[in-house]
């Protein structure tokens, strides 16, 4: 199988808020202008440089082991000379080097291992020669205090100095800024005689033959705007691995591969809690390595109810209470915040505590407030917990408060933005590139403007609102809901509709003139069930059309379009985050067939990646036209939501309806030829838990049984209530099937 590196310059490790960035010897460096060992964005260690002797010991191997773990071979002193036509020595000499040590003698592994807030590198040196050796093993060290965003681009906006003091044993780093309270401690661990240069830690050592020793440095970064005890790590580490402990795990015994791609992405879920603010909040999940270490209001919702049964939903909980939190509740141009407006992104490096830009809470995100809505009612279809909704609330209320009176500017019954702040996104839905929506001629759209998938989750908002106004006992208010969504969907069928194209239009402009691009953002119309059920087949049909549908996955931009890109971040690339979006549309208005091509696209996209991480956007590529889709420069891996996506994928293919306020699990399994077997075990749903089997038959029909079963449960198969392919047979095979196989 083929494999397909992403950014192979450069490896990165993380854990909570720290995030480690070495090359691809395992250093920090002036190479590489990213590298280094960070916390809260602020770069704590800038050089880290291993070196024997004073030279640098010879790489054989680097190894990202999991997220949190690097480790690295090394051998010294390397050969000069070789013979016999291969790499080797062609004599049996005992050669070695100027320091009289024997070639290749030294057998050097170095492990580097990332804490919630903390940095640990461990050598190991073992002298697999016949002779004892004196050999000086040092770490060349620096701090800089740059922001990530500052080492990306390797400028500085700002700077102080930095100062040293301390011995060898213990070092500290001070930054010299007045409004910047950082520090980094070092301190070192291991026999042999420690020293201390202006740049280094060195350590003398006398090594007999088969001798081992191990030497450390250990960093911990610190800061004074909420600063850590033992303690409080300890109950970080408690909480994530007690929540790890209880995630769903799937088995595709009949497809190996498939089940290892969804363990090592359910991993990196597993590995992007924030672990910061308060305790009920340490779940919520960051954007992705190694550039989004950070929380994005968009990214963590849509991850928590991808992903949501994996875990009932705690993490979309926990994401959910840190954005309900920080809903602003005033009138901010310099932020684009709005009352009832939800942070688009949450920065904590020194440029957002300066000020230098506004995305220390930046609010310009017309989905995120929608989005809060919708993952709130998937939430509580799987928690059942009326407690939950009412913790939510008011900030889903006044979410939807801002959509009606804020959200549409010129009162025509649709979404619309426009940016205020100076630093502010152009575009604020779905895509939030700047040149993401295009007239036809490739001409941006001016703001404001309206884009189609914007007002499908205006419709899901609302309609979801209305039944959990049911719930909490507020009928008056579910009625006025869902005759807003009623009468939102009916006029947006009738003026967003392009008849000549069987197609959705991407936006409105000011003049309310269609914009008739053909992009991906209609699928997401699909998923959210705004389409009509008249328009539906042609819109599925057109997606899947050579120009959007790639052989992986729906383009951003159709390739006839002028400006398409098949490496742009919204003109012809591939999300994988948005295609399983699509999917759970497909499997929801019964497009199976559609669905189950697009979900096989998606498994081999993941194949072709290291981890089974498929990166933040793909190019847009045809898969005739070439093996493999390429990549978006400087693409995150893992990128949170793409990790979700195959959750979904998973979610979709098994037709999931949990119902948890009246104990019901509803499934509608569709197996392909390549997964006849999927397995759900410990899924939980309200207080109940289960282990699920599903399988397919010779027949090609799908089933499920239960296999063990814990708390009151009832799982019933069904198609989705909105599949316009079931009819009444349908329904009442599909329960007969569940009443002979329960």
């Amino acid at each position: 199988m083929s494999s397909v590196s992403i950014r192979p310059e450069l490896l990165w490790a993380w854990h909570g808020q720290s995030l480690l960035i070495v090359n691809h010897r395992g250093e920090c460096g002036d190479d590489q202008t990213l590298s280094g060992f960070y916390f809260r964005e602020a770069r704590h260690i800038r050089t880290l440089r291993l070196l024997v002797n004073g030279e640098p010991p010879w790489l054989c191997e680097a190894v990202a082991e999991d997220p949190t773990t690097l480790r690295f071979a090394y051998v010294y002193p390397e050969l000069t000379q070789f013979g016999g036509g291969g790499s080797g020595q062609s004599t049996d000499d005992e050669s070695r080097d100027q320091h009289g040590i024997t070639y290749r003698s030294l057998d050097i592994r170095v492990t580097q291992r990332v804490g919630i807030a903390s940095l640990s590198v461990d050598v190991e040196l073992t002298n697999r020669g016949r002779r004892e050796v004196s050999v000086t093993v040092s770490w060349e060290l620096g701090a800089d205090f740059a922001d990530i965003a500052e080492a990306l681009e390797g400028r500085r906006e700002q700077d102080g100095v930095v100062s040293r003091t301390g011995d060898a044993h213990q070092l500290r780093y001070t930054y010299d800024h007045p409004a910047l309270s950082y520090s980094t401690r070092v301190a070192t661990r291991g026999p042999g005689t420690w020293s201390v240069t202006d740049c280094a830690l060195s350590n003398d050592l006398r090594l007999r033959h088969a001798d081992t020793a191990t030497l450390a440095v250990h960093v911990w970064p610190e800061d004074n705007r909420e600063p850590l005890s033992t303690e409080e790590l300890d109950r970080r580490e408690q909480s994530l691995t007690a929540w790890r402990n209880r995630l769903t795990r799937v088995a595709c015994p009949q497809n190996t591969l498939v089940e290892d791609m969804l363990q090592r992405n359910v991993r990196d879920i597993a590995s992007l809690p924030v672990l910061s603010g308060r305790d009920d909040e340490w779940l919520a999940l960051q954007a992705g390595m190694p550039l989004y270490p950070a929380l994005f209001g968009r990214d963590t919702l849509t991850a928590g109810w991808q992903a949501a049964f994996l875990d009932r939903g705690v993490s979309l909980d926990a994401s959910l209470t840190r954005l309900g939190r920080m809903q602003s509740d005033a009138d901010d141009p310099w932020r684009d915040a709005e009352p009832g407006r939800l942070p688009h992104e949450v920065r904590l490096g020194p440029l957002a505590r300066l000020g230098r830009h506004p995305r220390d809470a930046y609010y310009g995100d017309s989905a995120g407030p929608l989005m809060f809505v919708i993952s709130l009612a998937h939430l509580y279809a799987w928690s059942g917990e009326k407690s939950i909704l009412a913790r939510h609330w008011d900030t889903a209320r006044r979410a939807l408060d801002w959509a009606r009176d804020r959200g549409d500017l010129d009162g025509d019954g649709y979404l619309e933005y426009r940016t205020r702040s100076p630093q502010g996104l152009a575009n604020q839905g779905w895509k939030d590139s700047g040149d993401a929506i295009l007239y036809e001629d490739g001409t941006p759209v001016p703001r404001p403007l309206g884009t189609c998938e914007l007002q499908g989750y205006w419709f899901a908002a609302l309609e979801l609102m209305a039944v959990l106004s049911w719930v909490m006992d507020a009928a008056h208010d579910a009625r006025a809901y869902w005759a807003a969504a009623m009468e939102l969907r009916q006029r947006f069928n009738r003026d967003w509709w392009m008849p000549d194209n069987g197609f959705i239009a991407l936006a409105m402009d000011p003049d309310k003139r269609l914009v008739r691009a053909a992009t991906s953002n209609v699928g997401h119309c699909v998923a959210s069930g705004i389409v009509s059920d008249e328009h539906l087949p042609q819109v599925v049909g057109r997606l899947f059309a050579p120009d959007l549908f790639s052989g992986w996955g729906v383009r951003t931009l159709s390739a006839n379009h002028v400006a398409y890109n098949p490496l742009s971040y919204h003109l012809g690339s591939v999300w994988a985050v948005e295609n399983a979006t699509i999917v759970f549309g497909l499997r929801r208005f019964g497009f199976d067939a559609r669905a189950m091509e697009l979900t096989r696209a998606l498994f081999d996209l993941a194949a072709l990646y290291p981890d089974y991480r498929i990166p933040e956007a793909v190019g847009g590529y045809a898969r005739g036209e070439r093996p493999f889709p390429g990549a978006y420069p400087r693409a995150n891996a893992p990128q949170l939501w793409n990790a979700s996506a195959l959750a979904l994928l998973i979610h979709a293919m098994l037709g999931l309806q949990p119902v948890a306020a009246l104990h019901l699990l509803v499934v509608d399994p569709v197996l392909p030829t390549w997964l006849p077997e999927v397995v759900l075990h410990d899924l939980r749903l309200g207080d109940a838990r289960a282990t699920i089997r599903f399988w397919r038959d010779a027949k090609g029909d799908s089933h499920a049984e239960v296999l063990h079963r814990r708390g009151t449960l009832h799982v019933v198969k069904q198609p989705p209530l909105e599949s316009l392919r079931a009819g009444v047979k349908d329904r009442f095979t599909a329960l007969t099937d569940r009443i002979l196989h329960h």
